[in-house]
C-alpha cells in the first residue's frame, strides 16, 4: 500500500470539445514531476460519453459495484480494439507479450489508456487498484472517485491529478456536481480546425452513427444488446441500409473506415457542446476556470505552460518542466484553411455560434495566429 498523502491532492479537469489539443496538454502533464496525468479515464468509462448515468450512480456504491464502474469491457470500445479500428489515444495493446486481456473479449475501460498512459506494466497496476478498491466502504460514487484518486497519487508521489478525456466538455455539468472543489483546464481551439479533426477521427464518426442509430430507433443498441445478440428483426426495417453495418452484430470496419460525414456537421456539434459546456463553467467560481487556445500553445508554449502552472499553484510554476515540455510542442499538420470555398464556408457558419459563446464569455485567444482578430458573433 502507498503511504498515504499529508494533504488531499489537488484536483484538476482538463476539458474541451475534443480534438482540441487536450491529448497533447494530457501528455505535457504527465511529464510535471507534480501532476498525476489521468488520460481517456471518463471517456472510457462512459464508452464514450453514452452510459454516463452508470458512471456516475445515485445513491451509495459498494466497492464491487465501484469495480464494475472501472472493469467494464463496453461495447463500442471492444468492437473499435477487436477490428483494429480503435483510435490511436487507447494505448493498450492485446498483442503485447504478457498482456492479458484480448481484443477479442474485450479490454477494461481502465486499462484502454489510463493505467498505459501511468506505467509500462499496466496490467500489475490494475491488480493493485482492484486490491484497493476491494477495501472501499460504501459511499457516494464522488467519493469512490476521490479515494482511487488519491491512492494513485499516493502510488505515484504525485500532489495533484489531471484528469483528461477528449471531448469531456459534455461531462462539465456532472464534474461540477460531484468535484465541487475541482478546477478546469478548458482548452479551447478553432472549433473549424476541431471539425476537420473531428471528421477524420475513427471515435468521432462511430459516435455520429451511434447517434444516428439511436435517432433511427429510438434507443442505443448498443447500450441495449448483449454481446452476440441479434437485433430484432423488427427494427431492420427502420434502419437505412448505409447504416447496416454499423449495428453491433454486423459491425464492418471497413464500412466505419469508409463512413463520411460533413465536416459542417462536427462544426454544428462543436458550437452546440461550446454551448452547453460554457454554461456549465460559468456556474463555476471563475478563479477555478484558466480558458487556454491551443493556438496560443504553439504559439508560446513556454508562456502558456507558465500560465498553467501558475493557474495551478505557486508550487507547481517550474521552469524545467515548462521548457521540457515546450520542446514536445509541435504544429497540425492540416487546416480548415485548405478545404474547398463552399465546404469551407459551410463548415465557418456552422461553426460562428460557438465562436458566439466564446466572445460572450470573453474567452479570446491571447499570443496564437487568431489574437487580435473579432470572431463572428452575428449567430
Amino acid at each position: 500500500m502507498p503511504s498515504p498523502l499529508e494533504a488531499p491532492p489537488g484536483q484538476l479537469f482538463v476539458t474541451g470539445t475534443g480534438r482540441c489539443g487536450s491529448t497533447l496538454v494530457s501528455a505535457l502533464l504527465r511529464e510535471h514531476p507534480q501532476v498525476l496525468s489521468l488520460s481517456e479515464l471518463f471517456n472510457h468509462l462512459t464508452d464514450m460519453y453514452r452510459i454516463s448515468a452508470r458512471v456516475f450512480p445515485e445513491g451509495t456504491v459498494t466497492a464491487r459495484e465501484f469495480w464494475g464502474v472501472l472493469s467494464a469491457r463496453n461495447t463500442v470500445n471492444r468492437l473499435l480494439t477487436a477490428h483494429g479500428i480503435a483510435p490511436k489515444e487507447i494505448l493498450y495493446r492485446p498483442t503485447a507479450p504478457g498482456a492479458r486481456f484480448t481484443a477479442e473479449d474485450g479490454v477494461p475501460a481502465l486499462l484502454l489508456t489510463t493505467l498505459p498512459h501511468l506505467t509500462d506494466t499496466p496490467d500489475a497496476l490494475y491488480d493493485e487498484i482492484e486490491a484497493a478498491v476491494a477495501s472501499f466502504p460504501d459511499a457516494p460514487v464522488a467519493d469512490h472517485y476521490a479515494l482511487l484518486f488519491s491512492w494513485l497519487c499516493a502510488r505515484f508521489g504525485k500532489t495533484l491529478w489531471a484528469e483528461r478525456s477528449g471531448g469531456s466538455l459534455i461531462l462539465a455539468g456532472q464534474f461540477r456536481d460531484h468535484f465541487p472543489d475541482a478546477r478546469y483546464l478548458h482548452i479551447v481551439r478553432d472549433g473549424r480546425d476541431c471539425a476537420l479533426s473531428m471528421s477524420r477521427h475513427t471515435g468521432f464518426r462511430m459516435a455520429a452513427v451511434v447517434m444516428a442509430l439511436h435517432l433511427t430507433l429510438g434507443h442505443d443498441p448498443y447500450a441495449d444488446q448483449l454481446p452476440g445478440e441479434p437485433p430484432r428483426e423488427s427494427e431492420l426495417g427502420f434502419v437505412p441500409e448505409e447504416l447496416l453495418p454499423f449495428l453491433p452484430d454486423r459491425f464492418d470496419a471497413a464500412a466505419v473506415r469508409d463512413y463520411r460525414v460533413p465536416v459542417s456537421l462536427f462544426g454544428t456539434y462543436w458550437a452546440d457542446e461550446m454551448k452547453r459546456g460554457m454554461e456549465a463553467m460559468s456556474l463555476l467560481p471563475p478563479e477555478n476556470v484558466l480558458h487556454v487556445w491551443y493556438e496560443d500553445l504553439l504559439a508560446a508554449p513556454e508562456d502558456t505552460l507558465h500560465r498553467i502552472g501558475d493557474f495551478l499553484g505557486p508550487d507547481f510554476v517550474d521552469a524545467e518542466w515548462e521548457k521540457r515540455a515546450a520542446a514536445r510542442v509541435g504544429q497540425p499538420s492540416s487546416s480548415w484553411r485548405d478545404l474547398p470555398d463552399a465546404e469551407r464556408e459551410e463548415l465557418d457558419q456552422a461553426c460562428a455560434p460557438g465562436f458566439a459563446t466564446l466572445a460572450a464569455h470573453g474567452v479570446v485567444p491571447v499570443a496564437g495566429p487568431m489574437a487580435g482578430i473579432a470572431v463572428r458573433s452575428d449567430a
